[in-house]
């Protein structure tokens, strides 16, 4: 007779993790937008030295923005090989071993 099978911890766990990635990705995203609008306007700081750091803000920006949609992704990934359902036997090694106690 087959096991019975029962929610993956680790699939449900990596659901909560691909939530809060994408949480994270949007703050980051967001993270210096104001800062480089105000130095876009000219009211705040002018001339080639403040284009200059300007540029390089928006260039961190945009690469924090790309590393983590990176994260993003490499989570979505690891869900998608993930099974959602897994014997009971095998839940109960996934929770051991996530807890620390494999």
């Amino acid at each position: 007779m087959a096991e019975r099978m029962v929610p993956s911890p680790r699939y449900e766990r990596l659901r909560q993790l691909l939530i809060e990635a994408e949480d994270r990705a949007h703050e980051v995203r967001q993270a210096y937008q104001r800062a480089s609008s105000a130095m876009r306007s000219g009211q705040v700081w002018t001339g080639p030295t403040a284009t200059t750091w300007t540029n390089e803000l928006e260039e961190r920006r945009r690469s924090l923005g790309r590393l983590a949609q990176r994260v993003v992704d490499a989570v979505e990934e690891e869900l998608r090989r993930s099974p959602p359902l897994v014997t009971e036997a095998e839940a109960d090694a996934m929770r051991r071993e996530m807890a620390g106690r494999t």
